[in-house]
């Protein structure tokens, strides 16, 4: 075995409880990028690299050392060390859930069976310059299976931190920022391109999956460019909302936000209990269950301390609930939601006819990636577009954002297609389950569907596969169905 996972699954979760405390800033700081902030007598653009850490209260700069992700808020019990007013729970509990995400996944991929569909063609290239350097003994097969299993690791851990960012936004204003799904899919396009991931699903060009990605892919262009040519029209174009006491955004049509401090659950008690139970059913079951149930137990206690950091708000916190059911009522929402309709005409059309007629292109690696991450994007999008326009006009008020359209476009690019499916069902499950919650609550039943497509797409990191496995039994009737196997990587049984 190259890796200690006991030494590799720490240092993957302080890795991860480090990118979870960036991830705070950009949670907070996204709403409110470019606004003039004034620290330490200068005065500038808030970004995420300025100001500094400080305290939104007193201002006063955080040292290093209290900026350690998890043990600094213990250690200052959940206060400014100057002013002492209250630091949110919301820092702490996504540090943590971001370094307990990591250290799961390292552990299921690598070290108890749980894994991506077979390596097959996607994990050829790059790997031929190591082996050049390295040679191809038996010690280097193995070196290259850790190395391509690292690569997969690599991504998919990005692919949690994008969505954990986009979560916390989408909980906060109902919006998801397109620059977290660009970048995730350039992710998904460049690892394809460069051979550099083996569990991104592999295409053959010539088969039906191949020539639907090539024809919608192709449609999806052809709409763009007519959109962008003002051939087909923008939806919503000529709606203005506006809060009905900003007058300011009246004047400019463009939402003003106040600086404010992050927002969290209003008592930080019953998610700090909350969250040391879990770790506690974590522990247990690292104990007294197989190394698979633990690795999944772990991932799925990840995503829930997240939640119990970002979904309970505070009474302090903005409330854009109210404008959120203002716009999914806007006037002519048919007439404005069948021109999205149009431009999904296209890619739907091409695709269709690209899968009917046969037609033959080259087979390299490179492409047949290529095409899986496409046609993971075009079904991820389009299938959750499909559901907001259907919405729409069934019921005459905006289904849902196209921030989740873009949302699970990049979701599909990373995870492949066939995976889109558990991912969207298992969604509104989880999104039913908080508003149980919420009903009880006794508080307004406005949901952000952006969190609940992260947390299905997270966990059918792991249990996608068997999920689409068992599914495949039950409408073939046969237990001689075909299987996707789990890849296996050093140490997997």
């Amino acid at each position: 075995m190259l890796l200690n996972p006991i030494l590799t699954g720490t240092a993957l979760f302080v890795l991860g409880a480090c990118i979870g405390s960036f991830l705070n800033v950009i949670i907070w700081r996204s709403a409110y990028l470019g606004q003039p902030v004034t620290f330490g007598g200068k005065t500038a653009g808030l970004s995420l690299s300025w100001p500094p850490s400080h305290c939104p209260h007193c201002n006063c700069a955080i040292r290093w050392y209290q900026n350690i992700p998890v043990l600094a808020w213990v250690w200052l019990r959940g206060r400014c060390a100057k002013c002492q007013a209250k630091i949110p729970v919301r820092y702490p509990l996504v540090e943590l859930a971001t370094g307990l995400a990591f250290a799961a996944l390292y552990v299921a991929y690598f070290h108890t069976g749980w894994g991506h569909q077979p390596v097959g063609l996607a994990g050829a290239g790059i790997w031929h310059m190591v082996a050049a350097v390295f040679g191809n003994g038996a010690g280097n097969q193995q070196f290259r299976s850790m190395f391509n299993g690292g690569i997969t690791l690599g991504l998919d851990m990005f692919l949690v931190a994008v969505l954990f960012a986009a979560s916390g936004i989408d909980a906060d204003w109902y919006e998801i920022p397109t620059a977290l799904t660009n970048i995730l899919i350039a992710a998904a396009l460049l690892t394809s391109l460069f051979g550099l991931q083996p569990g991104l699903p592999a295409l053959n060009p010539s088969g039906m999956g191949g020539r639907m990605a090539v024809g919608g892919t192709a449609g999806l262009l052809v709409s763009l460019g007519l959109l962008w040519r003002g051939i087909l029209p923008r939806s919503f174009s000529q709606v203005v909302f506006v809060h009905a006491t900003d007058t300011a955004a009246a004047d400019s049509h463009i939402p003003q936000r106040s600086i404010a401090p992050m927002p969290g659950p209003q008592k930080s008690w019953p998610s700090v209990v909350g969250t040391v139970l879990i770790l506690l059913a974590v522990a247990a079951s690292w104990l007294w269950t197989s190394g698979r149930a633990a690795a999944l137990l772990t991932l799925m206690a990840a995503l829930v301390i997240f939640l119990l950091g970002v979904l309970p708000r505070s009474s302090e916190a903005p409330d854009e609930s109210a404008q959120v059911l203002e716009e999914s009522a806007a006037p002519n929402v048919r007439v404005e939601i069948l021109k999205e309709l149009l431009f999904l005409m296209p890619p739907v059309v091409l695709a269709l006819v690209a899968a009917s007629i046969p037609f033959s292109l080259p087979h390299p690696a490179w492409l047949q990636r290529l095409l899986g991450v496409l046609l993971g994007l075009l079904f991820g999008g389009g299938l959750i577009w499909l559901t907001r326009i259907s919405g729409s006009l069934a019921f005459n008020r905006v289904a849902m954002g196209l921030g989740d359209v873009h949302l699970m476009a990049a979701i599909g690019a990373v995870v492949g297609a066939r995976l889109v499916l558990p991912i969207f069902f298992i969604a509104p499950v989880l999104g039913l389950l908080w508003a149980i919650v919420l009903k009880f609550m006794g508080k307004r039943n406005v949901l952000p569907y952006g969190p609940w497509l992260s947390m299905a797409a997270i966990l059918a990191l792991l249990v996608g596969w068997p999920i689409e496995h068992w599914y495949l039994l039950k409408i073939s009737g046969s237990s001689t169905a075909p299987v996707t196997i789990p890849m296996h990587w050093p140490g997997t049984p």
